[in-house]
Parts: C-alpha cells; sequence; structure tokens
C-alpha cells in the first residue's frame, strides 16, 4: 500500500509551483501518492495541469481566514488529514507551517517539514512563542539556503540546531532547458540586433531587488560600451521612480523595462551576462535559471547569493555601484568565446550542485524521513 505525501503552499504562484513540483519528485510514485494543496486562490485547471501530484487541492480561503487565529484552515486541514492519514507533511512558508503545527496538535502526523522562503521569517517574538508551544520532535525546520537556515537557527531558540536545516531549491535541468529559447528567437522577440550587448535581469521591481544600482552602474559604463543595452524584465512598485531614473540619465533609448513577461525566463539566452543586484535574497533561484541558459552571471554578495554562485559568476558588493560598473565593464570586454566559457562552467555547477538528483540526496540523508524509506 502506498504512503501518502501532503505538499501545502499558500499560493500558486509560478515560482512556487516549480518548488512544489521539486518535492513531488522525491517521492517514487509507485510507493508513495502525492497531494498538492493550495491554501488561497480559486480552482484552476491550468495550475492543475503544471502541479505535477496525483491530487490537487484548491481549499480557496479568504485572506481574512488565513489571518489571526486561522480556525477555518485549520478545521479544514484537519479533516483532509484525518481522512488521508499522512506519512509526511512538508508546507512551505510561514502561514501554511503554522497552520499545519497546529492541526499537528489534533492529528497524528508522523513527520513534518516546514520550508521557510525568506530571512526574517522567524524574527517576530510572537511566532518564536508559537513555535515553541507547538514544535514537536518529529518537526523539521528548513531554509532554502544556509543564509536563511542560520537566520532560523538565530530566531528560533526553542528548536535544536540539528532540527534545523539547509534545503535548496533546485532546478529541473532537463524540464527547464527546452522552455528556453534559442539566442536568435530571444533576441528577435525582445527586438535586439545580434550585435548589440544585452545586459539583463529578470525580477520584482522592489527595493530589495535594487534595480536602481544597476541602472546607475549601467550609466557609467554606456559611454564606454557604445553597444550595450540593459533589459530589466519585471513589473512592481518602483516601475514609476525606475522610468524616472532611465529619463534623467538620458538612457530612454538603451534601458529596457519590459513590465511583467510570462515565462520571462525563457529569454534568458538574448543576454550576454545576466546582472542580479540585490540587496537582499534568500537564495537567487533565477541565477539558476540564468546558469542553465549558460549565460555569464553578476550578482551582489549578499546573503544566499554566494552559496548559489560560488567561484561559477562574478560576485560585487551590494551597493556598491563602482564596483558593479566595473565588472560589468570587464564582461563586455572579454572575447565571445571567454563568456562562453564562463557560461559553460556555470552551467555546470547548477548541475552538479543544484538538479534534481542532488535534492534527492540532500532530502533523502535526513534521519527522520530516511525512517520512512525503511518501514
Amino acid at each position: 500500500m502506498r504512503k501518502n505525501i501532503l505538499i501545502l503552499g499558500h499560493s500558486y504562484a509560478t515560482q512556487f509551483i516549480d518548488i512544489y513540483n521539486q518535492y513531488t519528485q522525491l517521492f517514487d510514485q509507485e510507493k508513495y501518492a502525492v497531494t498538492v494543496a493550495y491554501l488561497t486562490g480559486e480552482p484552476d485547471a491550468g495550475v492543475r495541469q503544471r502541479t505535477i501530484a496525483e491530487d490537487v487541492i484548491f481549499l480557496n480561503l479568504p485572506k481574512s481566514s488565513i489571518n489571526m487565529l486561522k480556525i477555518a484552515a485549520i478545521k479544514k486541514l484537519r479533516r483532509i488529514c484525518k481522512e488521508q492519514k499522512f506519512d509526511i507533511v512538508i508546507c512551505h512558508r510561514y502561514k501554511p507551517s503554522y497552520i499545519m503545527m497546529c492541526v499537528a496538535q489534533l492529528v497524528n502526523i508522523p513527520r513534518l517539514v516546514f520550508v521557510m522562503h525568506e530571512l526574517g521569517t522567524m524574527a517576530s517574538i510572537n511566532r518564536q512563542l508559537l513555535i515553541a508551544c507547538l514544535r514537536r520532535k518529529n518537526m523539521l525546520f528548513a531554509g532554502v539556503s544556509n543564509a536563511v537556515r542560520d537566520d532560523m537557527r538565530k530566531n528560533l531558540w526553542c528548536v535544536p540546531k540539528e532540527k534545523i536545516i539547509t534545503l535548496y531549491n533546485m532546478i529541473d535541468v532537463e524540464l527547464t532547458e527546452p522552455h528556453l529559447l534559442t539566442r536568435a528567437q530571444a533576441r528577435q522577440a525582445l527586438n535586439f540586433t545580434d550585435d548589440t550587448f544585452v545586459f539583463g535581469t529578470i525580477g520584482r521591481l522592489v527595493k530589495n531587488k535594487d534595480q536602481a544600482s544597476l541602472i546607475h552602474a549601467f550609466s557609467l559604463i554606456k559611454p564606454h560600451c557604445p553597444n550595450a543595452k540593459l533589459i530589466i524584465i519585471g513589473d512592481g512598485e518602483l516601475e514609476n521612480s525606475l522610468r524616472q531614473q532611465v529619463s534623467l540619465h538620458g538612457l530612454e533609448n538603451d534601458v529596457i523595462l519590459t513590465g511583467f513577461l510570462s515565462g520571462g525566463f525563457r529569454y534568458m539566452k538574448a543576454f550576454d551576462c545576466f546582472v542580479l543586484p540585490s540587496i537582499q535574497e534568500a537564495f537567487g533561484r533565477v541565477l539558476l535559471e540564468a546558469m542553465i541558459a549558460k549565460v555569464p552571471v553578476i550578482a551582489s554578495r549578499v546573503h544566499g547569493i554566494p552559496e548559489v554562485v560560488a567561484d561559477a559568476g562574478k560576485l560585487v558588493n551590494p551597493k556598491d555601484v563602482t564596483g558593479l560598473s566595473t565588472a560589468m565593464r570587464e564582461m563586455h570586454a572579454i572575447t565571445v568565446e571567454e563568456r562562453a566559457q564562463l557560461g559553460e562552467k556555470a552551467y555546470k555547477h547548477v548541475v552538479t550542485n543544484y538538479s534534481i538528483p542532488k535534492f534527492h540526496e540532500q532530502f533523502w540523508q535526513q534521519p527522520l524521513l530516511q525512517s520512512l524509506s525503511k518501514e
């Protein structure tokens, strides 16, 4: 008889569907039946199709029901857990984790894993006290990078250090590569000629991503790199201020803000260099997408980014506009062949350290989880 597994998430934002699929692939279909449940969001056929799971549940809870005491969510999940008798429940982000900790006080769940994707998730004293009251020996807390893990270890004084681990975000190389447009296709779609040198970045237009420093750095190199352009894919609250900054530097023809593009990672091969100038980054999954596209990367030396990039890319200090512009000029100056070598190095780094087979090894080495395969 197959064992039942539940993966519980807050929403079905695209990046989280990819992460839930990463976890689903841990379980052999002949031995396990995996259910993915979304706390919020109406039933969606497209989401169901993209979610790799035997069963997909849309709890469709209003935001008000997952704030404060979350009684409605706890009741729904208690009923599901009593019926399904899950052997492992894996929760992503704090609210699903807190709700399931409450459910676990009422229903026997042998193994629980709570995965946090951001820094500072456990900084609140209220959250620390709640976890102190609700935690049990059969619970693991995981960060998506060592930086997030260490941040939780600092805050969760009530949890033994060995129960707070790292479970990296990974990328399904075989699934991702076929979706990448070729360089010619991507450049045609984005209206770049072949002789243009393209610096690119993808991300929400928010303070933590610090596209403002990238635009400033680009303004410094533009006089020395006349064929260079910068493209920023993404939308967000800072779009207007970034457009104003572009105008202030007189770069309207050289800096392109596309807004949101569905499946933005597909355009990676249009770039000669991918730049991530974040001032806060728990992991930086977009870096994996860039490296799978064999694009050289420049990124900030902050939080989880150095773990992801290691020696497979160039790191600069956050908000160091001079250092960033220097790295960009150096990337522009090297030959096509040298950039191709950097891209190959980045690709091999991801396949070796951040692919699905590596994640299997990382996940199943945990003693609490190993015991399931022995039952």
